[in-house]
């Protein structure tokens, strides 16, 4: 007499749930032997082998659509070619994993950054390395100007979601300084150290050198306030700047919900000292 197994029996024996069985059964994918007097389930002995296969390929991510196909039709070549795609959407996922380590890597060091800023309303000048940057010149007055073109942006490259949370800045006319809006600007930038900008063609440089540096409590309408203390610095040390800044807010809503913390950081390029 064969032995019969349960649908308790199969599920000690395979480690797989009972629900799982009955759900399999019920799709097609591993059926029943048949049913007993009681009107329960029942498997013989020869299918524990073959739902550790299906453990093993559900184990190794392969799907119940292709397990399903693989045993309707098996063959040795059926079972190599399942095996190779899956390899491949693994390699796909590692990939994938990798560029994500590096984001939350570079996340990490530009909190660090943060948290080593020079006093905020004290004047600095910093030399900085080239920087590569993803940059769009153009007539921003208001908020939704920038939003707009961050989501044309995101979609035009295929670029993740949130990907600009703490990389955006603007360039500042520094012909106009005086007379601007705090909101008004004359282009956007985004630091494309980013893994996923790696392949992008459209990247832009700034220049190395001196950059007048001052890191103000506030943001963009509070960093208005501060461009004659600089200029007058400037002045002061004989330093003659570009025709453009830089004012980007490092610390934000998205790292703190109180805004006595919000940080805003203008850099001007320094191009010479004055004779």
């Amino acid at each position: 007499m064969s032995i019969k197994l349960t649908v308790n029996d199969m599920s000690k024996v395979a480690g797989i749930t009972g629900r799982n069985l009955r759900y399999y059964d019920d799709i097609g994918l591993f059926k029943a032997s048949g049913i007993l007097d009681n009107g329960y389930r029942y498997y013989t002995i020869d299918k524990v082998e073959e739902i550790h296969l299906i453990n093993y390929l559900r184990h190794m991510g392969v799907s119940i659509k292709e397990i399903k196909k693989h045993m309707e039709n098996r063959n040795i070549d059926e079972y190599e070619q399942i095996m190779e795609e899956q390899l491949e959407k693994v390699n796909h996922e590692i990939d994938q994993l990798q560029v994500l380590k590096q984001r939350i890597s570079r996340r990490i060091t530009s909190l660090e950054y943060i948290r080593n800023l020079p006093p905020a309303g004290k004047i600095v000048i910093q030399y900085l390395q080239r920087r590569r940057i993803l940059e769009k010149k153009m007539n921003i007055t208001q908020q939704s100007d920038w939003e707009l073109t961050l989501a044309q942006l995101q979609t035009k490259h295929d670029l993740p979601p949130s990907m600009f949370i703490g990389d955006l800045g603007f360039f500042v006319d520094m012909k106009c300084v005086q007379t601007r809006g705090a909101e008004d600007f004359s282009g956007m930038f985004f630091l494309a150290d980013d893994p996923y900008y790696s392949k992008m063609k459209t990247l832009s440089f700034l220049p190395a050198g001196r950059w007048l540096t001052l890191y103000v409590k506030g943001d963009h309408h509070e960093a208005r306030k501060h461009y004659d203390q600089m200029l007058a610095y400037a002045e002061k040390e004989n330093l003659r700047l570009g025709d453009t800044a830089l004012e980007r807010t490092v610390i934000d809503h998205y790292i703190s919900s109180d805004p006595n913390f919000y940080i805003t950081e203008i850099q001007i390029p320094i191009l010479s000292n004055k004779r």
